[in-house]
């Protein structure tokens, strides 16, 4: 059974979405995608994945399961993904026996959803291996518990954008609040890796604690990440790509204040606004993991990737279309 779903990005709200302010997310292109089987020999998992985010192009003849040739390396499996991912299968209704084969575009730890996609991708292969239905909802529930493992607490915007596609407004709650965002205008983005392999928990927990003994400090500033958020869904639709860049920066500087960004963010950042873009700032935890350029058009991102490139970091293009 085969099955696939997006990396994201996170344009706005990161950090906030953990206490209840909107974040608005974006599926990526690059995808990570699963096989599975029955096997007698099982539970097993084999991962392949970039070790750092190769320069690749479109192929409309690559044999790959996935629209670019990307080079791939076997990884260790850790023994608590596959403990996790055995549960996914058991709350998928799968047999607990099984091997899967795991291909991903993604970068792991590269703060572009690879661990939520994975879920999500393997919620759907387990599901169609259980013969059952996988809605986004669904998929999204089961998706859940695979990133609580990597990450303790989620938000659960990842799994929501990667189940789901598009462009969200995502609010955490029981349930959750998802709205359907719909660019008016295609949105270009240069994604930069750092390099710096980071987990979610390395952020998110001191920043926790740093918020606990200073609350009078730290929540107006997540309060305003979440409105730089929610300013931007309505910037998208209108097609304000000006606003959203100023969000970007925006928002790039609180996240700065709340301490999670790191030198080579602030690099890659540097380098994106010294090449033009409309907006830049860490994507997701910080920490290390990606940077995100807003580009007026094609061309024009394509000129902030060089720029990252020139500076010793791979990037790639992004489009989201409308």
């Amino acid at each position: 059974m085969k099955a696939s779903a997006p990396g994201k990005v996170l344009l706005l709200g990161e950090h906030a979405v953990v206490y209840g302010h909107p974040a608005l997310a974006a599926a990526l292109g690059r995808r990570v995608a699963v096989e599975v089987e029955e096997d007698p020999k099982g539970p097993a998992i084999e991962l392949l994945a970039p070790a750092t985010f190769p320069v690749s192009t479109p192929t409309a003849t690559s044999t790959s399961p996935f629209p670019w040739r990307t080079a791939l390396s076997a990884v260790a499996t850790p023994p608590e993904l596959l403990r996790a991912t055995s549960d996914l299968a058991a709350a998928a209704g799968a047999p607990p026996r099984f091997r899967a084969r795991v291909r991903s575009e993604l970068p792991l730890g590269g703060g572009l959803g690879s661990s939520a996609a994975l879920g999500v991708a393997l919620a759907r292969a387990f599901a169609q291996l259980a013969g059952r239905d996988c809605p986004p909802e669904r998929a999204e529930q089961l998706a859940l518990q695979l990133e609580r493992v990597f990450h303790g607490a989620p938000s659960g915007v990842d799994p929501a954008i990667c189940a789901r596609g598009g462009v969200i407004l995502f609010r955490r709650g029981e349930p959750a609040e998802v709205e359907r965002i719909s660019p008016r205008v295609p949105l270009h983005l240069a994604v930069v890796l750092t390099g710096v392999v980071r987990g979610t928990r390395s952020t998110v927990l001191p920043l926790s604690a740093r918020r606990a003994e200073r609350p009078d400090l730290y929540d107006p500033m997540l309060a305003f990440l979440g409105e730089l958020a929610r300013g931007g869904a309505r910037a998208l639709e209108r097609g304000d790509l000006q606003d959203l860049g100023v969000r970007f920066d925006a928002a790039h500087g609180v996240l700065g204040a709340l301490g999670v960004s790191c030198p080579e963010l602030e690099e890659a950042v540097a380098a994106l606004r010294g090449a033009g873009a409309l907006g830049a700032k860490l994507t997701g935890a910080g920490g290390g993991g990606a940077a995100i350029g807003l580009a007026r058009d094609a061309a024009h991102a394509a000129v902030l990737v060089r720029a990252a490139e020139g500076a010793g970091m791979r990037a790639f293009a992004e489009e989201i279309a409308p």
